[in-house]
């Protein structure tokens, strides 16, 4: 009986920690990620839109590596959004369409925030 009860401690820990792991590799990633997209969007507003670009490339390269380690703790789609975003951001942004590119870094940035929202331990998010 006592061994039951320490495997089912020991197993609970490690589920608790790995649990803990995912929470901070996915604020670490989003977090991030929402800083340079929110440095992207200064930079549309101040008409440095190349800067924006390199910005936006630098994010797409980081979220492709990053990002799918994601996809095994986050719904999926979510993920793809967030890459969608980009992809629509950078071809905003080298079009010089700077009105679509603010409407793009916006939807990047409710993208990431979503994907923290999808993460976190909520009764909707566990049902």
């Amino acid at each position: 009986m006592r061994r039951k009860i320490i495997a089912a401690m020991l197993t609970a820990l490690v589920l608790g920690a790995l649990c803990a792991g995912e929470q901070m590799m996915i604020h670490a990633v989003c977090g991030d990620a929402l800083v340079r997209t929110a440095a992207i969007l200064d930079d549309i507003r101040a008409g440095g839109l190349d800067a924006a670009a390199e910005r936006a490339r630098a994010l797409d390269g980081d979220w492709d590596t990053r990002g799918g380690w994601l996809e095994l703790a986050v719904d999926h789609k979510a993920v793809d959004d967030v890459r969608f975003a980009l992809s629509r951001l950078i071809a905003a942004i080298e079009s010089g369409d700077r009105e679509s590119a603010m409407i793009y870094a916006s939807e990047l940035e409710g993208g990431v925030e979503h994907v923290i929202e999808r993460q976190e331990m909520s009764l909707a998010n566990v049902l």
